[in-house]
């Protein structure tokens, strides 16, 4: 909140105003001559009409504020011209017409730049006088009332105008008052006065339902401070302008202010800047000193030129501003606090109290400066421990650096080495001095070169940590793969590689035994399965033998039937063909080749196993039922790997179930999709279910609980599932026996 205190402690005063005097008075008369010398504006002339009393204290605090600025930018006394023109007093057109002659007569010798107008009367003066009358002068008409219609004229005219805000002040009010329940307002019955009254009327509809106001404008004066006299002391009292009474008689506003203070028991408010000091608390006030200041402002901008006839604003805006009186705050008891933020306090009583922030200031600055020294000592001490302790972490990190197994370097921004740790000679096989004579990229094999260059650009843009993997040449022109993590930090690049090599050598030699044993696996299968394969051949070779003898005697005959022979033949191919896929079927089962993977229906995966498998023979009476869900989706997988999963699962229910009665003697086989991103396969038993102490062992390779078994069949199934991105998973039945749950993804992304 800013506050201005007019009474200033007089012997501080008197020493500044000294040491001011002792330090720039001597530059006075040199700076004085040198801004006589330069000022561009010496020579302009302003005239102010001004078309109120001279000793009206509105329009005098503007003329005073105006004049000053006026000066402060070189245009002296001299050049400035005051006309009082009184025309509310002498508003005759006789009185009007012989002033302008007057005037006309009184400047003939003069030239105006520029002319300024106070109040509506002020410019309809100016543009009633003969168009002679400084023509090409701009002309700026301050005061002008919101509405007022300006005159058709050749003149270019910058109106200032008024527009309040009586709003705000009701509001600023109902909060320092918050029990207020009614509002006097008083303005008079001049012209501006009126407007003003019309205005409030119009602007104060909306508190009518929670505030009585009481309008006073038709009343005389002595009415009027009854009336207010008698008002509670929940009330507010809003003075607006007030020019002239009911009977006619003229006051001035702050006239009416000082006799309303005298006479009311509620906190008078106002919308002029001047009744500030005349016994009102104030309020979002229209300011003429702040008028005048704007005005000659923008007077001096048009005078230097930096405000041409072509930019110069249409409107001069100037907004009101928030002012307040501390005695009469003090007064009427109202808080400081409620006041809007940036408001202005004037009149503040001065005490040594007010000192108070002067000393605890003088008391913080000399603990500050003690804290300060204190400080700077304890920083030595603790920059000598830093010092010490970053050696320390120097020599550490330089031991960390050299000892390291990974591949530490730090490359600058031209792409070349800055500095290596000596494991880079062990694993490629060059000396430092080789590598550093080379940029990073010269070593990475061609295939990965693009990748890394994409990598270091987005290093060099960006300090985030970027991962990415490439083959590095060794001296012995063989190349080792590495994995980088990589981060800008100014103007080098700060990185960490891990040699791979020896890890995915190792993975494949994992992957090719698990291949292998897959395989084994399968074989083991197919020898479990000898019986049912051999009834799945011996059918069709029975069929082709019976329907071979058949043709034969057909054909034996004198006249044979063609029609009946052909379809025996198509028979005979039928049963080989379905002979043929049994054998292809187990062939590819069997076989030690890489499979690839293909987008695949798995319905037709699992009836195929079903196929090639005959239930009866492997377990009497056994009935395998298939639930397969019509509207399944392909997913991506290695066929004959699935098969040796959905296999291998339902010959380990068939070993649940040899010593169960017949009729719980089946397998239901399912398929269905959970979700659009899945598909799941349940292979469900009614045997003796799994053991509940020992079901988390049940994929560890080497379990089983079959005498015959090797304990290989689920722990491969699993790594197979797993490959294809799925899971598998086993639980019991509470009808007895156990399901196996398959899933596997639709979209595993790199499926090929």
């Amino acid at each position: 909140m800013l506050v201005i205190r007019e009474n200033r402690w007089k012997t501080f005063c008197f020493y500044l105003f000294f040491i001011g005097l002792v330090a720039y008075g001597p530059m006075v008369d040199l700076s004085r001559s040198q801004t006589q010398v330069q000022n561009p504006l010496e020579t302009k002339n302003v005239l102010i009409l001004n078309g109120a009393e001279p000793n009206t204290p509105a329009f005098a605090r503007l003329n005073q504020e105006l004049l000053a600025v006026l000066q402060s930018g070189g245009i002296g006394i001299r050049n400035q011209f005051f006309e009082h023109l009184g025309l509310t007093r002498n508003p005759s057109p006789e009185s009007r017409k012989l002033r302008m002659q007057l005037i006309s007569l009184r400047y003939s010798e003069h030239k105006m730049d520029l002319i300024i107008t106070l109040y509506p009367n002020g410019l309809k003066f100016l543009l009633d006088m003969d168009q002679s009358f400084f023509p090409a002068a701009p002309v700026m008409a301050l005061i002008i009332p919101q509405g007022y219609k300006l005159p058709e004229t050749d003149r270019r005219i910058i109106p200032h105008v008024v527009v309040p805000d009586l709003n705000r002040t009701l509001e600023i009010g109902l909060k320092l008052v918050p029990k207020a329940e009614r509002v006097y307002v008083v303005n008079g019955l001049d012209p501006m006065d009126r407007w003003i009254g019309s205005l409030a009327r119009k602007d104060f509809k909306k508190w009518e339902d929670r505030l009585d106001f009481y309008y006073m404008s038709d009343l005389p004066l002595e009415k009027v401070l009854a009336t207010v006299s008698a008002a509670p002391a929940n009330s507010i009292v809003y003075l607006t302008t007030f020019s002239k009474d009911a009977t006619g008689k003229y006051m001035r506003t702050v006239e009416v202010s000082e006799e309303l203070a005298e006479v009311s028991r509620a906190p008078i408010f106002g919308l002029l800047g001047s009744v500030i000091g005349h016994g009102n608390v104030g309020g979002s006030l229209i300011s003429f000193k702040h008028i005048g200041t704007k005005a000659g402002e923008l007077a001096l901008d048009i005078l230097r030129g930096a405000q041409n006839i072509e930019n110069i604003p249409e409107v001069l805006k100037v907004p009101q501003v928030d002012i307040f009186d501390w005695r009469q705050l003090k007064h009427w008891n109202l808080n400081e606090s409620d006041l809007p933020k940036g408001s202005v306090i004037v009149n503040r009583v001065f005490s040594l109290w007010d000192l108070k922030y002067y000393f605890i200031g003088v008391l913080v600055f000399i603990m500050a400066q003690l804290l300060l020294i204190i400080g700077l000592l304890a920083q030595k001490r603790r920059r000598r421990s830093a010092e010490e302790s970053l050696r320390k972490k120097s020599e550490e990190l330089d031991q960390f650096f050299n000892v390291s197994i990974e591949l530490l370097c730090i490359i600058n921004t031209n792409g070349r080495f800055f500095r290596l740790n000596p494991a880079w000679e062990t694993v490629l096989g060059y000396s430092r001095e080789e590598l550093m004579a080379h940029r990073f990229l010269d070593f990475v094999h061609p295939d990965d070169f693009l990748r890394t260059e994409e990598a270091v650009t987005t290093l060099l843009s960006q300090e985030k940590i970027v991962h990415f993997k490439n083959h590095y040449r060794c001296k012995n022109g063989t190349y080792r793969q590495l994995e980088w993590n990589a981060v800008r930090v100014g103007n080098l690049i700060y990185t960490v590689a891990n040699d791979l090599t020896e890890y995915i050598n190792a993975e494949i030699k994992a992957r090719q035994h698990r291949e292998e044993l897959a395989h084994l696996t399968r074989v083991a299968t197919m020898g479990e399965l000898t019986t049912s394969l051999a009834h799945e051949i011996n059918q069709p070779l029975t069929a082709i033998r019976s329907n071979a003898g058949a043709a034969q005697r057909f054909l034996s005959q004198d006249e044979p039937d063609i029609r009946e022979v052909r379809q025996i033949l198509e028979d005979i191919v039928s049963d080989n063909n379905r002979a043929s896929e049994v054998v292809k079927n187990v062939s590819a089962m069997v076989r030690k080749e890489k499979h690839q993977e293909e987008l695949l229906d798995l319905n037709k995966v699992i009836q195929g196993i079903v196929d090639l498998i005959r239930s009866d023979s492997l377990l009497k009476g056994l009935l395998i039922t298939l639930e397969l869900d019509p509207e399944l989706k392909m997913i991506p997988g290695n066929r004959i790997q699935l098969q040796q999963v959905i296999l291998n699962l339902i010959l380990n229910s068939v070993s649940a179930m040899r010593n169960a009665a017949r009729a719980q003697r089946k397998i239901i086989v399912r398929t269905a999709m959970p979700d659009n991103r899945t598909v799941n396969v349940s292979v469900t038993d009614f045997g003796t279910g799994i053991d509940a102490n020992n079901i988390d062992q049940l994929f560890e390779a080497f379990y089983t609980t079959k005498p015959e078994g090797l304990g290989m069949g689920l722990s491969i199934s699993q790594t197979i599932v797993n490959t294809h991105g799925g899971d598998i998973k086993a639980s019991n039945n509470r009808e007895g026996g156990a399901t196996f749950v398959v899933t596997l993804p639709t979209d595993r992304g790199d499926a090929s």
